[in-house]
């Protein structure tokens, strides 16, 4: 057993989150409670706002899903792919190494409407948009890090982070298009072999670099940035282009050190702390911006897991 299967286990989601809970309760208790407390009360009124950016960073994945369906993705009622999208969310706060779960549950949703290989195509593709995108804002935060820290530990944490996420993007770009996996699924696990060689297909099929996807995604990014931006104007009442992008820099260290913790929870709150004076804010203001990101993801995550209990699926088959 891999240590993604053994995090993916129902013991190793119950370790991990344990630690992620365990990490947070330790931070808060090292700078208490009460100081924390009010650094998020602060940012009280402002909170129905992160929600929205939180939904809209979500939307712009959904797009950038729907841009690698192609014309596809006419044959899904919108509806469905909204559905898709917030099952998948919830999934993706509550596993492990979420996004690839949650790419597949939404792929197994979606399937019926564009057929299997399409779908999973996708899912596959998703991986490799989200790295690049993911990559693309962190060489901009790279920049933005190491003006106002100078040459420090944070700004190298980013810069190998962008290197990182782009070289193992374009890699699966690369491996998706001319590696065949379908087949290579197909020849290890049975229930693979059905659909192993129409996902190929599929895969030949697209273009390389599918641009109109990682666009979206990236846009999706853009707003994550404008959201540590508020969040660090509530605390400080400081907002700026270069702080917001600090911030990003920040979460998106944390959630590469944190990725097999679900939500990366603990990983980001004590990268937060670690980094508070490059954002000039104290370790408590700096850990409530973490803090509140968490609990609006937290509420569209539960709002995710009720989809599927009030909210029936669409029966239409795929006409493909």
């Amino acid at each position: 057993m891999s240590v993604l299967d053994l995090a993916r286990s129902a013991p190793g989601r119950a370790i991990a989150a344990l630690c992620g809970l365990a990490a947070v309760a330790f931070i808060l208790h090292r700078l208490g409670l009460s100081t924390v407390g009010h650094a998020i009360a602060s940012c009280a009124a402002y909170f129905p706002l992160v929600l929205v950016f939180e939904l809209g960073i979500l939307t712009c994945s959904t797009f950038s899903l729907r841009a690698l369906y192609g014309d596809a993705a006419y044959a899904v009622p919108p509806s469905q792919f909204i559905r898709a999208a917030l099952i998948g969310y919830a999934v993706q706060g509550l596993v492990p190494a979420g996004r690839a779960a949650a790419e597949a549950a939404r792929a197994s949703l979606l399937a019926r409407f564009v057929g299997v290989g399409r779908a999973g195509a996708a899912a596959a593709r998703m991986q490799a948009v989200l790295l690049v995108a993911n990559g693309l804002i962190a060489v901009i935060c790279t920049f933005a890090t190491l003006y106002v820290m100078g040459a420090t530990w944070l700004p190298l944490a980013v810069a190998f982070n962008a290197v990182l996420t782009l070289g193992l993007g374009s890699a699966l770009f690369l491996i998706a298009r001319h590696a065949r996996i379908g087949a290579w699924l197909g020849r290890r696990f049975k229930r693979a072999r059905a659909f192993g060689e129409e996902v190929d297909a599929v895969l030949e099929r697209d273009t390389t670099i599918p641009v109109r996807a990682i666009a979206w995604e990236f846009t999706g990014r853009t707003i994550q940035v404008v959201q540590h931006g508020i969040l660090i104007y509530c605390v400080a009442g400081v907002f700026g282009l270069l702080p917001s992008l600090t911030a990003e820099g920040i979460h998106l260290v944390g959630a590469m050190v944190g990725d097999l913790i679900p939500a990366q929870l603990g990983a980001i709150e004590g990268n937060f702390t670690l980094a508070s004076q490059s954002l000039g804010l104290s370790a408590a203001g700096a850990v409530s911006i973490a803090l509140i990101v968490h609990l609006a993801q937290l509420a569209w995550v539960v709002v995710g897991s009720l989809v599927p209990l009030v909210w029936t699926a669409a029966s239409r088959k795929a006409s493909t």
